[in-house]
């Protein structure tokens, strides 16, 4: 499945964070896009231990085991996501890619009071689309960082210095809606 767009979830000029949207396993799962260097099928990856692509090279990591979320089978809609950063990179693989999404910072609600152990370190929080709920995954977890305080705020951007269209984002993708992120029915294999 390719990507298949980018979408501001919100019309205002207020702070937003741009998130891709997979899928792992059954759960919708939002990474901070910046960090996003690319999204491959697992032919383009190989069977090595890691992923070279584009002249970088990224570990390979079972984000869905370190999540705790049951992966599926590898389908036809299965990719690789190669994420890093200038200290570290990794690659991972997820069910399905859904797109790119501009959310509002305003729309992330933070993890619910009956949280309380790691998961608070994996996750950042969560925000709801007309028909799913994403988690927005630690981008600093995910890579084995440090862990940061306010890490999300990292990658909040003002919506009002871009121009209409325009996005920053490494990826050269095309443009999806919002709806088009719509979740996979339960016991449906992606």
């Amino acid at each position: 499945m390719g990507l298949r767009g980018h979408k501001t979830a919100a019309a205002s000029g207020g702070q937003t964070v741009r998130c891709l949207v997979a899928l792992i396993g059954p759960t919708h799962v939002a990474f901070p896009a910046h960090w996003v260097r690319g999204i491959i099928t697992p032919a383009e990856a190989g069977s090595g231990g890691r992923v070279t692509w584009a002249n970088s090279s990224y570990e390979r990591t079972d984000l869905a085991g370190r999540l705790t979320i049951g992966a599926q089978m590898v389908t036809a809609e299965t990719r690789i996501i190669l994420y890093g950063n200038e200290l570290r990179s990794r690659s991972f693989m997820v069910n399905g890619v859904l797109g790119l999404i501009d959310v509002e910072r305003a729309q992330i609600q933070p993890l619910p009071s009956q949280f309380r152990g790691g998961e608070r370190d994996r996750l950042l929080g969560l925000f709801s689309g007309t028909a799913y709920v994403a988690l927005i995954a630690n981008p600093f977890w995910v890579l084995e960082l440090p862990p940061r305080k306010n890490a999300l705020d990292a990658f909040v951007f003002q919506a009002s210095e871009r121009r209409a269209g325009e996005f920053d984002s490494r990826l050269r993708l095309s443009s999806a809606t919002h709806e088009d992120a719509v979740p996979t029915p339960a016991g449906h294999e992606t």
